[in-house]
């Protein structure tokens, strides 16, 4: 799943100021001229106040010792087109957010603590980088108020494009590039296929959509009828320019237009336009709830790498597909190379080397096994994680930076925190050319963490991805899975979750 928009701030602050408790209403007057600038409401404008309160609080309490220990905090607030972001950095005690004590409703308790569990509630989107001896980065973004669709002029359908009981009777002009002017037009078809359902929130916020075309973060075209109409969409995310994978995705189709192989034509525009990127993947989420997205990614060449569960909420609806998700939607994740990886030694975890040669040879991906033996870190290393947490899907994303000795019992406390904050399912990204990576599989197995597979460039070029299901249990007989290497792979997946639950 991509981020927010990762173009420049219209403006912004970056300030060092002692840590202390003066600091928190400092950085709340810092942070409010620009609440007043993005003409955010009261009631978000209380939620920034309280979040950086409570943020800083903790921070002063553990590290920083109960202010025992001096330094300074380094704030960095932007106003964007589409969000406000703030980011707080200090160096100080080792210190994870594990240490705060769980919320407990109507318990008594350190009134002043943080439940990092509040934060989940007051931002739309959080990021946690434990660096280790290179500190820690909190970085919290909240979105603009901008018009929903729901909001905006529901203008009727363009005059003469009339529809017959048995499908549409306007043919399909042409396919072109999505026009700004036509971003209102795009959150309606994408209603009229999803509801308000669908998994990427900012397609029912027309501005938002038109600031992530201006931001090159989203390549859209569109199948537009002889009368004006949008019939179908298909897009190219990225997390920005040059960014090293590029996801196929929002397919859309109109259901008055299905069965005119329009998301197929559509896609060879997509495909051609990421071929000319500076990414060596273009992958694709591909639900499960019914096999039409998979079968669409086996003609466009992509190749099944990975099974995320749960990746998406169980009221993602397919209009005149499935009304209504018997549990949450898992997603195969699809692969298909644009240029070769960087060549670099890997380790694979023995339980899983034959696995991962099968998926890579699948996908056309040359591996290069290092000859030594897969290593224990090193004594003076220090674990650091790099934790996405993302409110509107319920899921995490953890990328292992970096493993000390201490891994097991800070990659426990990580996940503890994150299943007290009621997280769904949380993903375990591997780094497969690390010396460590057999030992980082095998503590994370130990904790619980199950096979998903492999996911280039998602971030390194050779990532294995682990997930964990926090109190969740899945009937795989509802998992579509299209061709037999998504059998294999879905097969495989409840095994491994069986071994390690085992």
């Amino acid at each position: 799943m991509n981020g927010q928009i990762a173009g420049p701030p219209l403006s912004s602050v970056r300030l060092r100021i002692p840590a202390c408790m003066g600091a928190i209403a400092y950085v709340q007057h810092a942070t409010h001229w620009f609440v007043e600038q993005a003409e955010m409401a009261e009631r978000q404008s209380f939620a920034i106040n309280l979040a950086i309160e409570e943020l800083i609080l903790t921070l002063l309490r553990h590290a920083f010792d109960g202010g025992s220990e001096q330094g300074d905090l380094e704030i960095s607030i932007e106003l964007r087109s589409t969000l406000l972001r703030l980011e707080v950095a200090c160096r100080a005690l080792p210190f994870d957010l594990s240490m705060v004590p769980s919320y407990q409703p109507g318990e008594a308790g350190d009134d002043a603590s943080l439940s990092v569990l509040l934060l989940k509630h007051m931002v739309d989107r959080y990021h946690l980088h434990n660096g280790g001896r290179d500190g820690y980065r909190i970085l919290l973004e909240w979105l603009r108020p901008l018009a929903h669709v729901e909001e905006m002029d529901h203008s009727p359908a363009p005059e003469g494009a009339a529809v017959q009981a048995d499908g549409p009777v306007d043919p399909i002009a042409e396919i072109r590039p999505l026009r700004e002017d036509e971003a209102l037009a795009l959150s309606r078809l994408v209603y009229r296929s999803y509801g308000y359902s669908y998994v990427s929130d900012f397609l029912y916020y027309p501005q938002r959509i038109v600031a992530r075309l201006q931001d090159k973060t989203l390549h859209s075209w569109v199948a537009v009828s002889e009368r004006g109409e949008l019939a179908g969409h298909a897009a190219l995310m990225s997390s920005g320019p040059g960014a090293a994978a590029v996801e196929w995705g929002i397919g859309v189709i109109d259901p008055r237009w299905r069965g005119q192989n329009l998301l197929r034509k559509l896609s060879a525009e997509v495909t051609r336009q990421a071929a000319e990127t500076d990414a060596s993947i273009l992958f694709v989420h591909a639900v499960t709830n019914h096999p039409l997205t998979q079968k669409s990614g086996i003609r466009l060449g992509f190749q099944v790498t990975a099974l995320l569960l749960g990746f998406a909420p169980a009221d993602l609806e397919f209009r005149h597909i499935h009304d209504q998700l018997s549990q949450r939607e898992s997603t195969f994740i699809g692969i298909r190379p644009l240029k070769p990886l960087p060549k670099q030694a890997l380790y694979l975890p023995a339980r899983h080397a034959d696995t991962i040669r099968l998926l890579a040879t699948g996908a056309g991906i040359a591996l290069i096994e290092a000859t030594a033996l897969t290593a224990h870190p090193a004594e003076d290393a220090v674990t650091a994680f790099d934790t996405l947490i993302e409110p509107s899907v319920n899921v995490a994303f953890m990328n292992l930076a970096s493993a000390g000795a201490e891994l097991a019992s800070s990659l426990a406390a990580e996940r503890r925190r994150l299943c007290r904050e009621k997280v769904d399912v949380i993903y375990l990204n591997i780094d497969l050319s690390s010396a460590y990576a057999q030992y980082a599989t095998e503590v994370a197995e130990a904790d619980g963490f199950f096979l998903a597979g492999l996911t280039p460039m998602q971030p390194w070029p050779y990532t294995l991805t682990l997930q964990y299901l926090n109190n969740l249990d899945f009937d795989y007989g509802a998992i579509h899975a299209v061709g037999e290497q998504a059998e294999w792979l879905k097969t495989l997946v409840r095994q491994e979750q069986q071994r390690v639950s085992g």
